[in-house]
């Protein structure tokens, strides 16, 4: 179950030598964000626990460029979002990724990266993270695992193809 600020549930619908594809549930948003990269999922991440008021960043995340407009616009955009109704809040508990799912709760955001706790609902484990790296990096290890559970090897498959 999500529950509440700095917690989202990561539902990976595809899995391609290192690219993930899926969707990101959180308790503030009444349709699931997705995302088609591992830049695009800290990004939405990024954005929900913004947006829900979930642990306040210790560091300003900079760019290249400042746009004085975009950080105005940011602002305004932080207003309060409706409560999820019962019915919605049943689709979020139920969802599930066809390749995994992932229960994520940020609860520090410090030295520009976040640090909390990852539950790999499939295999009923869960992992601290101390950083965005190795959230991702955990994420990564259960796909090498499902796949040398399934007997795949990458060398083996370029040997069948040669």
């Amino acid at each position: 179950m999500i529950s509440g600020n700095g917690s989202v549930l990561i539902c990976v619908d595809d899995y391609n030598e290192g690219e993930m594809r899926g969707r990101i549930y959180s308790m503030s948003e009444t349709e699931p964000d997705q995302f088609t990269s591992a830049i695009m999922l800290v990004k939405q991440v990024s954005r929900i626990i913004d947006d829900g008021n979930g642990p306040q960043s210790t560091m300003k995340v900079r760019g290249f460029f400042r746009n004085k407009a975009e950080n105005s616009q940011n602002t305004q955009d932080q207003k309060e979002k409706p409560v999820d109704n019962k019915k919605v809040i049943a689709a979020k508990i139920n969802a599930h990724g066809k390749e995994a799912t992932f229960r994520v709760r940020i609860m520090f955001r410090q030295n520009a990266s976040w640090q909390g706790m990852v539950y790999w609902v499939e295999k009923n484990r869960e992992e601290n993270f101390r950083s965005v790296l190795e959230l991702l990096m955990l994420i990564d290890s259960s796909f090498a695992e499902a796949q040398a559970a399934k007997g795949v090897n990458k060398d083996e498959l370029h040997a069948v193809g040669q």
